[in-house]
C-alpha cells in the first residue's frame, strides 16, 4: 500500500521573506530535492505545506505541484476575505486545504462574520482546515469550530508546550476536545516540543495520550522537511528513525504512514 509524507515544505532561498517573518532561510530547498527524499524512504506521496514567511504568495509550491501533479498536493496560505473563485483556481492546482499558523500572532475569532464565511468556502471546496497553534490557542477556537464540517487537522502533537508537556492544563482540554470523526493529528515534527531528549520524551507522552484517546485512525506522519530553524539538529532520516522508535505496532505504522494520511488527502491507495 502507498505511503504519505503529510509535511513538508519547499522554498527559493532568494525569495523576499514577509513584513516581520520570524524565520529567513540560508538554504533552498527544493522540490527536486525533496522528490529524492520521498523516493528513497519510500514514498509514494507527498503533501506541501506554505510556509509561514512567504505568506499568501503560494506560487512557488503551486509550481511544485505543477512539476509533480501526480505526486504531490498543497496546503495553502490565503487571507480570510479570499473569494471562493480565488479558492477555487487554487483547487484545480493541487491545493486540498488551508493552514493557519498562528504562532506570533493573536487567536482569530472564528464566530466573526468574515471568518463563518471563509469556513463555509473551506466546506464548498471539501477542503481541510490545519491549525498550527499553541494548546492555549486550540482550547479557544476548537470550541467554535463545532460546526465546520471539513477535516480539522493539528500540527506536530498539538504543539505540545515544552516546558508544561502533557501535563499542561491546556493540553489536556485540547485531548478532551479530540473528536477522532472531526479531527486529524499530524505525529511530526517531534523536535518542536523542546530540546534534545526532553523533545522526545514529550512526543512520545503525547503520541500515547492520543492514542489513549481514540485517535488511532486519525493520526498520520510528516517529515517537516528541511526541518526550518533545526536543519543541523535532525535529518530526513532521523525523523523516520525516530518514528520507527515510537511506533512499534506494524498495524499502526502502516495506518500512520499509509491508511490514514490516503483517506485524509484522498489518495489512490
Amino acid at each position: 500500500m502507498k505511503q504519505v509524507d503529510t509535511h513538508a515544505h519547499i522554498f527559493n532561498a532568494d525569495v523576499p521573506v514577509v513584513e516581520g517573518a520570524r524565520y529567513r532561510p540560508a538554504q533552498s530547498a527544493s522540490v527536486e530535492s525533496y522528490v529524492q527524499h520521498l523516493d528513497q524512504y519510500g514514498f509514494d506521496y507527498g503533501v506541501l505545506i506554505q510556509p509561514s514567511f512567504l505568506g499568501y504568495d503560494n506560487s512557488q509550491m503551486l509550481a511544485a505541484i505543477a512539476a509533480y501533479p501526480d505526486r504531490l498536493k498543497g496546503i495553502a496560505v490565503v487571507p480570510v476575505d479570499s473569494e471562493l473563485a480565488a479558492l477555487q483556481s487554487l483547487k484545480e492546482q493541487g491545493i486540498v486545504g488551508v493552514r493557519l499558523n498562528l504562532f506570533g500572532k493573536d487567536i482569530p475569532d472564528l464566530r466573526q462574520a468574515e471568518w463563518q464565511l471563509f469556513l463555509n468556502h473551506l466546506t464548498q471546496l471539501d477542503w481541510q482546515l490545519e491549525l498550527h497553534c499553541p494548546p492555549s490557542y486550540l482550547v479557544v477556537m476548537m470550541p467554535a469550530l463545532q460546526d465546520f464540517s471539513g477535516p480539522i487537522v493539528l500540527d506536530h502533537f498539538a504543539r505540545v508546550d515544552p516546558e508544561k508537556s502533557v501535563e499542561d492544563p491546556d493540553y489536556q482540554t485540547v485531548l478532551k476536545h479530540l473528536d477522532p470523526s472531526r479531527y486529524w493529528v499530524k505525529v511530526s515534527a517531534f523536535y518542536r516540543l523542546g530540546s534534545g531528549k526532553a523533545a522526545m520524551e514529550n512526543a512520545e507522552k503525547a503520541f500515547k495520550l492520543l492514542l489513549a484517546h481514540g485517535m488511532e485512525d486519525r493520526l498520520v506522519w510528516g517529515s517537516d522537511w528541511p526541518h526550518t530553524q533545526h536543519e543541523e539538529q535532525v535529518s530526513y532520516n532521523s525523523n523516520v528513525e525516530f518514528l520507527q522508535s515510537m511506533v512499534q505496532d506494524p498495524i499502526l505504522k502502516q495506518k500512520i504512514l499509509s491508511q490514514n494520511a490516503l483517506s485524509l488527502f484522498r489518495l489512490e491507495a
